[in-house]
Formats: structure tokens, sequence, C-alpha cells
């Protein structure tokens, strides 16, 4: 099975602040990936933070690369892991040492867990063992070893439980490059603390923030945007990603049947924000914490991508994970967004490889 050849084009975009208060080649096979990035592409470090496509990956459709929602990235070895919302499995996907191609390996199932039920959402690492969210609706955080065995189940806040019907609970899991906390959000409002998004607002969700070695934790109240173009659907935070202890990547994305896709990526720092975990509701008057848009994938060009279904650009998709790579020669720093197809021909397993700049 062969990855899809897709050229890669650059571009650049600048950050704008949101109006929102508050290694070495692998050697399993030669898929051919995306082609790197042109010299001409290249800004020069001192401007302004940019954003650019470094690669394009549509991942061949077999079993280990359907339902891909939650990923983590292992630097030492260059392996972006990939977890399965559909079984309970771990796909590694093997990376290129200049991060175009990604060629999945063999998948290691996650076995002696307490419970059958299964709908994995997010994932990391720490000290070696991989932390999962398993089952979305419950919901449930699990700590397995490196070869996939359960270990143990880590308890979640009891807020956590009263989330919104249609699978939009417990979504998104990080760790920060330290390992001394664990990030993790709900895709859309809990039932005490508002509506789903809609055309003329947001959803309101919550970020935990863990230190591992006291329990010490807070919530902060987050806004994502209202619904995107089109009809009906939904908007919600998919994935976060840590850049710190208290700077976070959200993943943001919403769907409209008749329109397609909208993805965008927000950056918030935690630090002084305001704690709502005491709060029983949230309101329209909790704090929620600033955020500043770092990309629109929406303005990003399409690189080479196409696509099987409707979509504002082909470059789009049901992205749902995402993942902080490496800092390149020059200081961009990759970010990796793993899109999740739903085992459905009408749409794509993706890894979409972001060089940005000023991470």
């Amino acid at each position: 099975m062969r990855f899809s050849t897709l050229v890669v084009l650059v571009a650049t975009l600048p950050f704008a602040a949101c109006s929102s208060a508050g290694g070495g080649d692998t050697a399993a096979g030669a898929p051919v990936g995306a082609l790197p990035e042109t010299a001409a592409g290249e800004a020069d470090a001192a401007t302004e933070a940019r954003v650019a496509v470094h690669a394009v990956v549509d991942l061949p459709r077999t079993f280990a690369t359907e339902g891909l929602s939650a990923t983590f990235y292992d630097a030492a070895d260059n392996v972006l892991y990939a977890l399965s919302d559909t079984q309970p499995s771990l796909t590694p996907l093997l990376g290129s040492v200049d991060h175009t191609r990604w060629t999945p390996g063999t998948p290691t199932t996650l076995t002696k867990r307490p419970g059958a039920a299964w709908d994995g959402e997010g994932l990391t690492r720490i000290d070696g063992d991989f932390l999962a969210l398993t089952v979305e609706t419950t919901p449930t955080l699990e700590r397995f070893d490196a070869k996939g065995v359960f270990l143990a189940s880590v308890p979640l806040p009891a807020i956590y439980t009263q989330q919104r019907a249609g699978n939009k609970g417990i979504e998104s899991l990080a760790s920060s490059p330290d390992g001394a906390y664990l990030f993790a959000a709900n895709e859309a409002a809990l039932v005490p603390d508002g509506e789903a998004a809609s055309k003329a607002a947001g959803t309101r969700v919550r970020i935990l923030r863990r230190e591992l070695a006291t329990g010490v934790e807070t919530q902060h109240a987050y806004l994502t945007e209202p619904l995107g173009p089109g009809s009906g659907g939904d908007m919600g935070v998919s994935d976060v990603a840590a850049l710190s202890s208290t700077d976070l990547l959200v993943l943001e994305r919403g769907f409209q049947p008749d329109y397609g896709s909208t993805v965008r990526i927000f950056r918030v720092d935690l630090a002084g924000a305001a704690d709502v975990s005491a709060s029983p509701a949230l309101t329209s008057s909790s704090p929620v914490v600033a955020k500043e848009l770092v990309v629109d994938l929406l303005d990003l060009p399409p690189s080479g991508a196409t696509h099987p279904a409707t979509q504002p650009s082909p470059l789009l998709d049901n992205y749902e994970a995402l993942s902080v790579g490496p800092t390149l020669p020059d200081g961009r720093r990759l970010l990796f967004v793993t899109s999740d197809d739903n085992a459905s021909r009408t749409q794509v397993a993706r890894v979409l490889v972001l060089a940005v700049r000023g991470l």
C-alpha cells in the first residue's frame, strides 16, 4: 500500500489575536509522502511569526489507520503514536527524517482493560507509560505500559460526568514537556455549563490542569468559536497540546453537512487564568481564558491535497489530533495534525504537518 504523492506548496500566515476575552529514515517500506518545502518559501526568521504547510500525507486505507482520534509524538524515535476510537489499539506512524513521510507500523493492542466499552479520544505518555481517554461517555482515563497492558484507572473530576448527549464529553489529553502536568478538556459544554455552539456563540468547555506530583488541580473556562458556514452541525475542542506547564495549543473543529469542516488552532496561557473548578456551572459572566489564533486551516493553500467529499478546501477533514513536533534548524516548530476518517470513504486519514514560527 502506498501513500498518495502530494506536492507541498508553502504558505505563510501571520498570527492573529482572537477577540475572545477572558531520528533516521524508516526501515519499513518506502511509501511516497509529501515533498519537502522549497527554499523559495523560506521567510526571514526575524519577521513576524508565520505558518507554512510542511507536508500533507494521506495514510493508506487499512484497519490500522481507521478512526485515528488522538496522537502522541515520541521525539526520541520519531514516531507518532495514534490511538483508534474504533478498537483499543495504538498504531505507530514511523516518520522520515524530514517529517514528510509517515509509515504505519504494526499496531499494539491495549489489553487487560477492566471494561469492554471503547471510544479512544485522547493520548499522551508519561514516564514511559501511555495515558488514554478510553471512553468518552463515562468518562474514563486509563494508564498502560509500553506494551499496551492496562495498569490502572486514573480518576477525573466528577463534573466531567455531566456531559452533553451526542458523544460530546471528554475529548482532549496532553502532558507538559517535562511530564509534570496533565491537561484534559471536554469537547462541548457540560450540561450545567451552558449550550452547545450556535451561529451566535461558541460553547464553554473546561480545561483541566493537574500537577501529577501533588494532585493539585485547576479548571479554566474556554470559549470556542461559533458555528461555521452552512446549516446544522457542531463546533468544539477536539484536542490540546502543551508547549509548557501553562502554555497550550487548542484544536477547534466544527462540521456542517452542507459546507464541510472548520478547523482552527489557538494558543492559550493558563498562567494567572481564573480557576473555575469551584463553579458548579459556567455562565456568560464566567471568565474565560484569552486565546490567540495560530492558524485557520482554511487560509492555507490546498498544497496538492484532494478530498472525496464537500469541503471548502481539499486540505480540510475531520482533524481530531494535535501533537507538537521538533524544532527545525530555522527555528520553526512542527505541529502534527491528524484526521479521523471514521472508517468512511468520504473522509481521509491524513497527517498534516505544519511549520510554525514563534512556538
